[in-house]
């Protein structure tokens, strides 16, 4: 297996963290004195063919589907305002060869994921023609005049001074071949660019595409329905620790493992059983992260923070080996880990890091969760508050949860909140049950391991309150609800059948306080049931 080690630059020092914030592009992104043709006019050629451009297709045509395909590509991306080459590897691509004679290519450039295709004609031979410019996106923010973007054929030039890529005036003929279930660009000198409708370029687009039937298939265990629980414990970094539940198939010498990446939680690695060790070798194909549209693999990898060069250094391993105890089937002591990732030819730096990984047998107890405890609450007002809490992974009886169904709900005072897509527009639905490790792409609910972060951007109420339950098939075992009014910092205030009958505060120096206003307090409420609950409380 070729090795590939990827060292990035910190802009903060931290000896605690093995992935560090990214400080500059990473190793293969070369920075180019290429600029956004923002000013550049496009031919009159151009303007009449966006006229008569046909509407954009956004339904799978009909004809023989090829589905997922495998895409590699070479071209350029635009970030910090700067345009740099950049590789993208295990994109997944659909294609059709239409009933009508057509050809037809789903999302054509690697570098901007889109839900639209762009059609092609039989050229001579295996050749392929796409007319451009066919419109592939539409920007709309809701705010501005939509904007529509077209895929077009561009070609290098120097305008006024500036490295640019322009509208190739010559052609707008993209040429591919399609050979052996290959769907490969031909000319790599012209880019496949994504322009707005005067011409414009937006610093995205292919040199390089080359796409084919996927060829990696998941080594997946014969019978899975041999799984037995295990907890998958790891490091994603030297001051977290993340677990969670793993089916495991052991056949022979053949150990099997799945969720490896919860990006495709039903894919399995294989490793080796033999002389008292496990030994995971070479990347492993997991399958397809559909929200990406790539592909992810898994690594034998070695992640960690060099003190000396201020860097985070990620090296593919060529093999990651754990001892295996026979008698409890557990695997332990492993000195570095794994990686998943997008593709198999470099590192993309959108991976899951997995240190110090081990597998134990789940004991299966269930039973209700313990308590969430309420960090930190902010009310919304004329911007989005949040509530901040953790929600321990073991169980009442202290035995490890199964997350998969482990979920909590948020109160507003006394009502249940269900979120809904028009307001938490990173949900696809509304959601009241939340499950424990969510996370949407608008960052609205975020999960850190033991750690939670809900966004609040309704206003009107005093409190908040979190509860977590446990799904046990068709019955749902509850915790106590943990409330705060954003007034206290810390503060667990749980919630049970039984009211509060009194509350008192003491001080530092034993006095009784009855209200509270700035300082460290230890707060005893007692219970119509007879109980006493003790806390540390800060009052802001």
């Amino acid at each position: 297996m070729k090795k590939i080690t990827l060292i990035i630059a910190a802009t903060f020092v931290s000896a605690a963290s093995f992935a560090q914030t990214q400080a500059k592009p990473l190793p293969w992104q070369k920075e180019t004195k290429l600029k956004a043709a923002t000013a550049v006019q496009a031919p009159a050629t151009y303007k009449k063919a966006i006229k008569k451009a046909d509407a954009m297709i956004t339904e799978q045509p009909d004809g023989q589907l090829y589905k997922n395909m495998y895409g590699y590509a070479k071209g350029f991306i635009s970030q910090w305002g700067m345009i740099y080459e950049d590789v993208k590897d295990g994109v997944a691509r659909d294609f059709v060869v239409g009933s009508d004679g057509a050809y037809y290519m789903k999302s054509p450039i690697s570098f901007m994921p889109t839900e639209s295709w762009i059609k092609g004609e039989k050229g001579v031979g295996d050749t392929i023609v796409f007319k451009l410019p066919q419109q592939i996106y539409t920007l709309d923010d809701g705010y501005n005049p939509p904007v529509k973007y077209y895929a077009s054929r561009m070609k290098y030039k120097l305008v006024n001074g500036e490295n640019q890529y322009v509208i190739d005036e010559s052609s707008q003929d993209m040429k591919f071949v399609w050979r052996n279930d290959s769907l490969i660009k031909t000319n790599d000198e012209v880019l496949l660019g994504m322009t707005s409708e005067n011409g414009s370029w937006n610093g995205l687009g292919d040199l390089i595409s080359a796409t084919t039937i996927n060829p990696f298939v998941n080594d997946a265990p014969k019978d899975p329905t041999k799984a037995v629980k295990y907890i998958f414990t790891f490091h994603p970094s030297e001051r977290t620790t993340t677990q969670r539940i793993s089916q495991v198939v052991i056949d022979g010498d053949d150990f099997y493992a799945n969720n490896i990446d919860s990006k495709v939680p039903e894919a399995w690695i294989h490793g080796k059983i033999s002389g008292g060790k496990v030994t995971f070798k070479g990347y492993q194909y997991l399958g397809l992260d559909e929200g990406a549209s790539q592909f992810r693999f898994n690594f034998p990898a070695n992640v960690f923070y060099n003190e000396e060069e201020y860097t985070t250094e990620y090296r593919t391993l060529d093999e990651v080996s754990f001892d295996y105890d026979e008698t409890t089937k557990n695997l332990t002591n492993c000195t570095y880990g794994f990686m998943s990732n997008y593709g198999y030819r470099q590192i993309a730096l959108e991976m899951q890091v997995m240190m110090q990984p081990t597998f134990e047998v789940w004991n299966g107890v269930v039973a209700k969760p313990q308590n969430p405890k309420v960090i930190q609450f902010q009310a919304a007002t004329e911007s989005p508050g949040w509530v901040i809490f953790e929600l321990p992974r073991n169980n009442s009886e202290n035995s490890f949860m199964d997350q998969a169904n482990v979920y909590f709900n948020v109160y507003f005072d006394d009502e249940l909140v269900t979120f809904y897509p028009d307001q938490y527009t990173g949900l696809e639905a509304e959601m009241t049950d939340v499950p424990i490790d969510f996370s949407d792409s608008r960052y609205d609910f975020q999960s850190f391991g033991l750690q939670h972060r809900v966004v609040i951007y309704d206003s009107g109420f005093s409190r908040a309150g979190i509860q977590a339950f446990y799904q046990d098939g068709d019955n749902r075992l509850y915790s106590d609800t943990a409330w705060s009014d954003g007034s206290i910092t810390g503060i667990n205030d749980n919630v049970s059948d039984a009211a509060v009958k009194a509350t008192t505060f003491v001080d530092l120096s034993g006095r009784t306080v009855s209200t509270p206003k700035s300082g460290l307090f230890i707060k005893r409420t007692v219970m119509s049931d007879g109980t006493v609950k003790t806390n540390k409380v800060i009052v802001k």
